[in-house]
């Protein structure tokens, strides 16, 4: 009798393994969990890393969105950006400034490169800021925007998150000075209809 309860349980435990190690066999994450936990994943590489080890004047001031502002990276910091997980570079700069990136390095490291040239004050308007939006939404993030210092990067946040986000004036200059926006504020501020100080 005992016997035969240990031949029992013993085929019952062999069923059991055959079928949890049957080939084809493979768990898989809901697609919305997996979604969530991607986007999760995106900003934790850019909220756990120390911004400026990728770009000059770096800076993560999106909070839960996967997106680093600054200035112009090395090549070896976009190099370590691919290696991090970093999917596009979007860069402000004029192709012809001096120690640009180089587009064919960004595709060479398999991210996307887009350039909207911003040149000064003057091209910190409505249709650049659609324009910046529109890259955003259109493309793979984590994402790196630059320019050569942060700057321009920073006036054309503020011009989003007024034109495209619907912000107030005061909280579109806010968006701009904690990504970067420097010189560029006086520009801004009467854009925005704000008193320039």
């Amino acid at each position: 009798m005992s016997s035969l309860k240990t031949l029992k349980y013993s085929f019952v435990y062999l069923t059991l393994w055959a079928i949890a190690c049957a080939p084809g066999v493979e768990q898989t994450t809901p697609p919305q969990t997996r979604a969530t936990s991607t986007a999760a994943e995106e900003s934790a590489v850019v909220e756990s890393l120390r911004p400026e080890v990728l770009l000059t004047n770096g800076l993560a001031p999106f909070e839960g969105e996967a997106i680093l502002v600054g200035g112009q990276p090395t090549p070896a910091q976009l190099e370590r950006a691919r290696d991090l997980g970093y999917k596009t570079v979007i860069n402000l700069r004029q192709p012809e400034e001096k120690d640009n990136t180089d587009p064919e390095l960004v595709r060479y490291l398999e991210m996307t490169y887009v350039s909207l040239p911003i040149g000064g004050p003057s091209d910190i308007t409505q249709e650049k800021a659609r324009a910046l939006a529109d890259a955003l939404e259109a493309t793979e993030s984590p994402v790196l925007v630059h320019c050569a210092s942060g700057n321009r990067v920073g006036g054309l946040f503020a011009m989003k998150a007024f034109y495209v986000d619907g912000m107030s004036p005061e909280e579109a200059l806010a968006v701009g000075k904690a990504a970067g926006m420097t010189r560029l504020e006086p520009t801004v501020r009467e854009t925005l209809g704000l008193p320039t100080e």
